[in-house]
């Protein structure tokens, strides 16, 4: 039964929280309410009741009190001295507290909307959707904690007077906090992690799942033609703390070159390319650039280099492998295993031999692309082959078990017999050298050469190096050679440098012998140990037909070309050979299924094609459209040709029919 106008209390008597109403009139309200409604009766009671206060010691332990006095049933069952504080600290928001936070809120959207004038057209979608202003900072930032970019930087405009006492320090971590809160409940799949602030990162990292599948993919298809990163320590390290784990650029490298050999997740390659050269050079504008010098830094360039490569990107290539060279004699690793004079140190010592051959590989790898980036254009090499004295990689085995192992020097493999002591990724090595000696053979001409005469310099260091190929292909050991080898990819391009090193050392040489009119058999002896080398290069190749050509190192195209070529040469001038004409119609056929994943070799196929139209030959295969695929532009930025090739192409005078 409601109570008479004269008896109510006014509105503003329940919303004043100051009010507190007496005891009487608590009672009398309920036993009343009791009378009319028995169902409010427990209620009432239980507001009746005063608030029990807990005594210090079972505050403080987190204890059930029973608030008796003077001492409650805890104290006085352990013999505690039992106090009870009776002023009480004031819990919830001060008063006028959410006008305030209020006016704050109107304001930061007042200088978002004036720092954003299209705020209010994309706003009008969505009333739930994010500021549009809100983006992930555009600037590197180096500090763990978290932190906005522009709303903090507004917040430093807002007038002092609208915020709560107490809270101007916290101005930043509130924001902060429901910021990160409210890009999680809207960024869906991509939510934003306040890791990325503390790693300097300007856009969140791909999910844990993608990234576990790519490091797969890597360490599957990648790690075996390029294995200079040991991958349990890699591994454990991406568990640590933000700024213990590998490099960023370094990371998302493996990821782009894990995304360009497969289908899945091929759309993503390019994006994490971009990613990766950005945080490299973000590493290096950052201070003195100091924080490139590290093992990672140096591997991430490698990876780059080769990525690129791959792409045809011919001049960022040789560009990316000065830098990963640079690096690598920067940090001293062409000196790891000998002692020579002192000289300055800007990494500490390696910690075990783990380390320790870690760097070895890193260093072999960007001696490797250093020659490979130099002997197709006669540039000049960076690491000088007399400065090493750090010993060639060891097995893979006990590089990735962490099993410590005796390796040898590079001139001891170049004696006769020093084969047998390579491993897979060592013969490699071995081979990239005779690529470079080739090329200094062949563009450091001195005056002792003496090309016309058989005794001269000339010809006595094409003697050493066809003995150091002899001696390799006679001294490997079972597991390098094939088929036994066929499951690991540089097994396979060992045994196809040994051809195409070949081919390109007596090419040099039927040239020479051509121009100054040496004896028949020099050439003629040339022209079969050129045709043998093909041949031979032709049959590893139909042996790898079953195999995933995606995980071969991009290089594998060169050797391809460079056998093909020798076959339209031989077409030249025996024009009806049946066997040579499908020998190099399964090369060209083999070159256009290995471009799907390397592009590189559709640089090789276009100038194989040319030299097919400038021979005059026809082997069935499908003619090129330069102009209108785009390939021309390709060609015209491919600078990578055999330098024998080159030589051959400026003593006739060939001219190619693209200006």
């Amino acid at each position: 039964m409601p109570s008479s106008p004269s008896g109510s209390p006014d509105e503003s008597y329940f919303n004043d929280l100051s009010q507190q109403p007496s005891n009487n009139s608590t009672s009398q309200n309920g036993s009343k309410t009791g009378t009319s409604n028995g169902d409010a009766a427990p209620e009432s009671e239980a507001q009746a009741r005063p608030k029990r206060i807990a005594c210090v010691l079972c505050r403080k332990r987190k204890l059930r009190c029973d608030g008796a006095r003077p001492a409650c049933g805890t104290c006085k069952r352990l013999s505690h001295d039992c106090a009870y504080d009776e002023v009480r600290k004031k819990s919830g928001p001060k008063r006028g507290y959410v006008k305030l936070l209020e006016a704050r809120l109107q304001q930061v959207e007042t200088l978002l909307k004036n720092q954003d004038p299209m705020g209010d057209v994309q706003r009008k979608g969505s009333d739930d959707a994010l500021p549009q202003s809100f983006t992930i900072p555009t600037r590197p930032i180096v500090t763990s904690a978290p932190s906005t970019d522009t709303i903090n930087v507004n917040l430093s405009n807002i007038d002092p007077q609208l915020l709560p006492p107490g809270t101007g320090a916290t101005t930043d971590s509130f924001l902060g906090v429901n910021m990160g809160a409210s890009m999680e409940s809207h960024g869906g799949e991509d939510q934003f992690s306040w890791e990325m602030i503390g790693l300097g990162l300007e856009e969140p990292l791909p999910l844990q799942e993608t990234i576990n599948e790519l490091h797969r993919i890597f360490f599957e298809k990648i790690h075996p033609s390029m294995p200079i990163v040991h991958r349990p320590r890699y591994l454990a390290a991406m568990n640590l703390a933000p700024q213990m784990r590998p490099p960023v650029g370094l990371r998302y490298m493996m990821w782009c070159m894990a995304a360009s050999v497969t289908d899945k997740y091929e759309a993503m390659q390019e994006h994490f390319y971009h990613r990766a050269r950005k945080y490299l050079q973000m590493d290096e504008m950052r201070g003195h650039g100091e924080a490139t010098i590290t093992i990672g830094t140096c591997q991430a360039w490698l990876l780059v280099s080769m990525h690129e490569f791959k792409l045809m990107y011919f001049p960022r290539a040789w560009m990316s492998v000065g830098r990963a060279c640079r690096l690598a004699l920067m940090m001293g690793l062409h000196r790891l295993d000998g002692a020579g004079l002192d000289v300055k140190q800007c990494i500490p010592p390696p910690r075990d031999w783990t380390e320790r051959e870690e760097r070895r590989r890193t260093f072999w790898m960007a001696f490797c692309e250093d020659r490979y980036a130099s002997i197709g254009t006669g540039w000049p090499m960076i690491v000088d082959e007399r400065d090493i004295m750090t010993n060639l990689p060891a097995a893979e085995d006990a590089f990735d078990k962490s099993k410590p192992m005796p390796t040898t020097t590079l001139a001891e493999v170049t004696k006769p017999g020093g084969a047998a002591q390579l491993s897979q990724f060592g013969g490699v090595v071995l081979m990239a050298c005779l690529f470079g000696r080739n090329l200094t053979h062949l563009h450091r001409p001195t005056q002792e050469d003496q090309d016309d005469n058989l005794e001269g310099a000339f010809w006595q260091r094409h003697r050493d190096m066809e003995g150091i190929l002899a001696n390799t292909g006679l001294s490997l050991p079972d597991h390098l050679r094939l088929p036994a080898g066929l499951p690991d990819p540089n097994v396979i391009f060992l045994n196809m440098n040994i051809h195409t090193s070949a081919i390109c050392l007596h090419q040099a040489a039927i040239f020479k012998a051509d121009r100054y009119k040496l004896p028949a058999n020099v050439g003629s002896e040339s022209r079969v140990r050129c045709m043998t080398a093909a041949a031979e290069i032709a049959r590893i190749m139909r042996m790898l037909v079953h195999l995933d050509l995606s995980s071969m190192n991009p290089f594998i195209s060169f050797c391809l070309y460079v056998a093909a070529r020798v076959f339209v040469q031989y077409l030249k001038f025996r024009p009806k050979d049946q066997q040579m004409i499908s020998s190099l119609q399964f090369l060209l056929t083999a070159m256009q299924a290995l471009k799907r994943k390397n592009p590189l070799t559709e640089s090789f196929i276009v100038q194989l094609d040319l030299d097919l139209a400038g021979a005059g030959i026809d082997v069935g295969q499908p003619k090129l459209d330069y102009y209108n695929n785009n390939i021309v532009v390709s060609y015209r930025q491919n600078m990578y040709n055999s330098a024998a090739t080159n030589e051959i192409i400026r003593a006739k005078s060939l001219k190619t029919p693209i200006p």
